[in-house]
C-alpha cells in the first residue's frame, strides 16, 4: 500500500510527463501561418522546460518519499491515464490545439493546488518542495498567459 504522499508526487510527476509529452507532440503537429512562432517559441518553449521539471519532480520525490516515486512504469501509466482525457494535437486546427492546451495548463495549476494542500495536511511539505512547486506553478500561469493570447481570434481582439 502507498504512502498518500508518495501516491500524490506521483499523480503530480504523471501530471508533468503529460504536459511534456502532449505539448511535444504539439510542436511537431501544429500548422498553418503561425507555424514557425508555435513550433518553436510557445510549444517548443513549454516542452523544453517542463522536460526539466519532470526530472527535477521526480528526484525530488525520490529524495524525498523513496524510490517508489521514481518509477517509470507508475509515472507512464498516470501519465497516459491523464492525457486520454484531452484532445490529442493530431487533426486539430492552431486554435483548437492551443484551446486544449490552455486548458491542460489551467488543470495542472489547480492539481498543483490540490497537491500543495495535501502535502501541506500531511506535514510533507518540505521548504524546497514548496519552493519547486510554486516555481512551476509561476511557470505554468505564464504559459496560461501565452495560451490564453494564442486562442484569441481575429473577432476577439
Amino acid at each position: 500500500m502507498q504512502n498518500i504522499s508518495v501516491k500524490l508526487m506521483i499523480e503530480y510527476c504523471g501530471f508533468l510527463r503529460m504536459i511534456h509529452l502532449w505539448f511535444h507532440g504539439a510542436h511537431h503537429l501544429t500548422k498553418g501561418t503561425g507555424f514557425a512562432g508555435d513550433h518553436v517559441n510557445l510549444y517548443g518553449t513549454i516542452y523544453l522546460q517542463v522536460q526539466e521539471q519532470v526530472d527535477g519532480a521526480i528526484e525530488k520525490s525520490v529524495g524525498l518519499f523513496g524510490d517508489e516515486c521514481g518509477d517509470p512504469v507508475a509515472i507512464t501509466k498516470k501519465a497516459l491515464e491523464i492525457m486520454m482525457q484531452y484532445p490529442s494535437p493530431s487533426d486539430q486546427n492552431p486554435t483548437s490545439i492551443a484551446a486544449a492546451g490552455l486548458q491542460i495548463e489551467k488543470d495542472y495549476l489547480e492539481l498543483s493546488r490540490e497537491i500543495y494542500d495535501a502535502l501541506s495536511d500531511s506535514g510533507d511539505l518540505s521548504l524546497g518542495l514548496d519552493d519547486f512547486i510554486m516555481a512551476n506553478a509561476n511557470a505554468h500561469e505564464t504559459f496560461v498567459y501565452l495560451l490564453k493570447r494564442r486562442t484569441m481570434t481575429e473577432i476577439n481582439k
